[in-house]
């Protein structure tokens, strides 16, 4: 009888702990046509946005615990779906988890303070903001791409024909295979990596304040380059071709600029205390 007891004590203790429940997922459609919008607010958690093949939006919302609600509403072109909280909440009971598809020329816009932004072949204009958010945007590309974060890092892959701009303070931002004809990236703190040909006859500008700054290109790359650290360094490990008429003097380990082959797409990289790097593929 004691043993029976004591067991009995241990699966009521066990159950005490089991947390909430969470809320069932909640599933909302919006028939999208030419120059929609979608706008998403989320406190945390992670918002997954992938193409449909017809003219629906299928927003699935799956929160944490009953704590929290998503309501969503439609003007026009216009679709807003927003993250309530109706209470007061630990970090894990605030979190809603979305995953959306929809037209892939939709235009999104994707508030998230915590938690992972992920966009995948999407054509319209995508803006993702974030405090420590992480954000992947991939396999898209021939509009503007506008990401913003104060310690997530950023992550874009396969962009083609894309106006970028994209802004952290620390967070370190990545980019692989990505072109267009207006690209800026700028972090106070973090580290700016490139891997790719700079195609599309475009201007880039990679600048950082402490972080450093790395480039992989090929040698089919064309592009007119000048670097510039005031306190780092500058190493240019791919051996650009001397500019025949240069614009400033070169301050050897600190700037230097060239060129390869034809100078298509104009290359600028700043910072103020960092190292920065050029190899060759």
């Amino acid at each position: 009888m004691r043993k029976a007891r004591t067991w009995l004590a241990v699966i009521a203790a066990s159950v005490l702990v089991i947390p909430c429940a969470a809320q069932e997922k909640k599933e909302l459609r919006y028939t999208l046509g030419t120059g929609a919008s979608l706008f998403i607010v989320n406190d945390s958690g992670s918002i997954s946005v992938h193409p449909s093949n017809n003219t629906q939006a299928i927003i699935v919302a799956k929160p944490r615990s009953k704590k929290v609600e998503v309501d969503g509403n439609q003007n026009g072109s216009r679709v807003v779906v927003r993250t309530h909280v109706l209470q007061k909440v630990s970090a894990e009971e605030s979190r809603v988890d979305y995953e959306v598809q929809l037209p892939p020329q939709t235009d999104v816009v994707l508030r998230n303070s915590d938690g992972t932004i992920t966009v995948e072949r999407v054509n319209g204009d995508v803006t993702c903001e974030g405090e420590s958010s992480t954000v992947h945007v991939r396999d898209g590309g021939n509009g503007h791409v506008h990401v913003r974060t104060v310690a997530g890092a950023i992550n874009l892959t396969n962009l083609k024909n894309a106006h970028v701009e994209l802004q952290s303070i620390s967070g370190d931002i990545k980019i692989v295979s990505v072109t267009g004809p207006s690209f800026t990236a700028n972090s106070t703190k973090g580290n700016i990596s490139y891997d790719g040909d700079f195609f599309g006859d475009g201007d880039y500008a990679l600048t950082t304040h402490s972080g450093n700054i790395d480039l992989l290109m090929p040698s089919n790359a064309s592009v007119e380059l000048s670097a510039r650290s005031v306190n780092g360094s500058v190493q240019d490990g791919f051996q650009l071709q001397p500019p025949k008429h240069p614009t400033s003097v070169a301050n050897q380990g600190k700037s230097f600029s060239g060129t390869s082959n034809s100078g298509a797409s104009s290359v600028k990289l700043r910072s103020f205390s960092g190292k920065i790097t050029i190899k060759k593929k």
